[in-house]
């Protein structure tokens, strides 16, 4: 097996420290995702990198380890932090004067909120959404009123 030079190393190294970043920049920055999701994908990204990183260093492939441990990590550790996301009940949502995530306003359109109440919370937290096709089917299937899917997705601009 060939030893790399202190250049190349650093180099690898540096690689993967930035597709970590990446990873981390691109889960931090959605808007509608919730803060344990975020935090999730963060730590299980850079905890699969790192575990990736050396177990696939035994075998001479520590990028490729890093990358796939990275990926693997922040996935699972965005789904995770996602069904935490979503188990915050009416009350805390209320309570909090925190933005809500699409998860928030299922919760309180399952509670039987009314759509008035479910859009004077968005408009009070300044919450903001960019919704997918995806998110707005998921919000429909889940008894989100095609009123409070409209408040949500004219927040863009504001």
């Amino acid at each position: 097996m060939k030893r790399l030079e202190k250049g190349e190393q650093m180099g690898k190294k540096l690689f993967t420290v930035m597709i970590v970043a990446t990873m981390a920049a691109a889960a931090a920055g959605c808007e509608t995702t919730g803060e344990h999701t975020k935090r999730g994908a963060i730590g299980g990204g850079a905890l699969g990198a790192v575990a990736g990183g050396v177990i696939g260093h035994q075998m001479g492939r520590g990028i490729e380890g890093a990358l796939i441990g990275g990926t693997v990590g922040a996935l699972s550790g965005a789904a995770i932090g996602s069904s935490i996301d979503a188990k915050r009940s009416k009350e805390e949502i209320l309570a909090s004067g925190e933005k809500l995530g699409i998860s928030d306003v299922i919760v309180l359109a399952g509670s039987g909120m009314t759509d008035d109440a479910i859009i004077d919370k968005i408009a009070r937290t300044r919450s903001v959404y960019n919704l997918s096709v995806e998110e707005i089917d998921a919000l429909k299937k889940q008894g989100v009123s095609n009123r409070v899917i409209n408040y949500m997705m004219g927040t863009v601009g504001k």
